[in-house]
């Protein structure tokens, strides 16, 4: 699956909704954690591992902290599945 794909995007975007049920945001590749109420170190563990079950990758802890919107997502995901 190619993360710059519409279907990528689309996925991402529907963990987001799963993930954040409470927030009100737009989802677009500029959504950082500041942009999501609920985007807290709960729900970023949650997030991370939604889309390590989705793509079929896995996160090492140390860029998990640098995982705090849709661009440095797709990005880590792109590296991880080509």
């Amino acid at each position: 699956m190619d993360t710059n794909s519409t279907e990528a995007l689309s996925c991402l975007e529907q963990i987001f909704d799963d993930t954040f049920t409470h927030s009100d945001f737009d989802f677009t590749h500029s959504l950082t954690q500041d942009d999501v109420e609920e985007w807290d170190s709960l729900n970023q563990i949650r997030l991370l591992m939604a889309i390590e079950m989705e793509f079929d990758i896995k996160f090492e802890l140390e860029e998990m902290e640098h995982l705090i919107g849709v661009e440095s997502l797709l990005d880590s995901i792109g590296r991880k599945i080509s």
